[in-house]
């Protein structure tokens, strides 16, 4: 299983990302691992359902400093993703790597995951993995030629 701070380098370095953006990033790429992998998880962190969106606390916190401006590439990693970590990540970056922040935002908004959780005024509200999984399993179709 990756460390969710290996995940994130992986994609600051592949893409050019701010937090917000980086933070969905993360969540579709979770989603993603869960359906390939039969409701493994490809990181353990929380996802919680925050105002804009689900966020992992963790990673928020690590890259907050930079504000809206893109997070500088070139992030050193002690550890390598597998292969199943990167075929994963790459099709979230494929699929969302082009939309924004903003467009990420809306799209999580109106997904059950985070509809289902998110509570005004409320903090450190868990999405479930099985939420997570539940709703994606549905969603997603992947092509052999993609796993």
């Amino acid at each position: 299983m990756a460390r969710v701070q290996d995940v994130a380098k992986y994609i600051i370095n592949s893409i050019e990302v701010d937090n917000l953006k980086l933070q969905k990033l993360l969540f579709y790429s979770q989603a993603v691992f869960l359906v390939l992998h039969n409701k493994k998880s490809l990181f353990n962190e929380r996802i919680e359902a925050w105002m804009y969106g689900p966020v992992i606390p963790c990673v928020y916190k690590k890259y907050k400093k930079y504000g809206f401006d893109s997070i500088p590439q070139n992030q050193k990693s002690n550890a390598s993703l597998t292969q199943e970590e990167i075929n994963a990540v790459s099709m979230v970056l494929e699929y969302y790597g082009n939309m924004t922040g903003v467009q990420l935002i809306v799209k999580t908004h109106s997904e059950a995951p985070w509809k289902d959780s998110y509570k005004p005024n409320k903090k450190n509200i868990l999405i479930t993995i099985d939420s997570i999984y539940d709703y994606f399993k549905n969603q997603f179709e992947f092509d052999e030629a993609e796993i």
